[in-house]
């Protein structure tokens, strides 16, 4: 299940370049002009109030240096974004002409295949940071994904691209939704617990929270 690889494969694309991520490219570029836009408006005010020429651009050198900072830190947070796609997954924006693949970049560089479950990150308290593991009853770990100098909204961000990617390839990839299988034995176990509570006690009409909400969905 683990490709272990430091080089993308060439059939493969990081998610900045995929067609669904150009938004963001195109965002970045309009916030930075006006970015630029506004350093020379404010220029331009401040020279109005008699300000030197030499202060005016300081503090429009400033303002400049400020709001471009923002800007990039948050289009980093999705460029950085460690996944990667073949040509047959829907963010690439195409019809799909054969199986469709997903890559996670792990801490130390390798590109992994995640396989058809979701993921989530759990502390590591021996290299610090995160690991990366599927959402499964047992967590089996895939490998260091994280230092601990990543910010959280960052790290939540990436995770959700990540199990979107995911859940996309399953469905071009016609696999069955994990979730929804442990959902189905959820319900399933419900029903058996039900059943032997009534039989046991000898009550009626007696039903859990969740039973009645798995019934209620049916």
């Amino acid at each position: 299940m683990v490709d272990d690889a430091s080089v993308l494969p060439p059939d493969m694309l990081r998610f900045i370049e995929t067609p669904v991520a150009q938004p963001l490219i195109k965002g970045r570029n309009t916030a930075m002009v006006g970015s630029v836009v506004f350093a020379l408006v404010l220029f331009f005010l401040l020279r109005q109030f008699a300000l030197s020429s030499a202060l005016a651009s300081l503090f429009a050198a400033i303002t400049l240096i400020m709001n471009a900072t923002v800007v990039w830190l948050r289009f980093q947070s999705h460029a950085s974004t460690p996944l990667a796609v073949n040509l047959n997954h829907p963010f690439m924006d195409t019809e799909p002409m054969g199986e469709a693949r997903v890559l996670i970049q792990m801490a130390d560089g390798r590109w992994i295949a995640p396989g058809e479950h979701r993921v989530r990150t759990i502390p590591d308290d021996l290299l610090g940071g995160f690991t990366l593991v599927q959402d499964t009853e047992d967590f089996p770990a895939l490998g260091h994904f994280s230092s601990a100098k990543e910010v959280a909204g960052t790290l939540a961000r990436h995770l959700a691209l990540i199990n979107q990617a995911i859940a996309l390839c399953n469905a071009v990839n016609e696999v069955h939704d994990p979730i929804e299988d442990a959902r189905d034995r959820e319900k399933n176990d419900s029903g058996l617990l039900e059943r032997s509570w009534l039989e046991d006690e000898e009550v009626v009409d007696v039903e859990s929270p969740l039973v009645s909400f798995f019934r209620g969905k049916e």
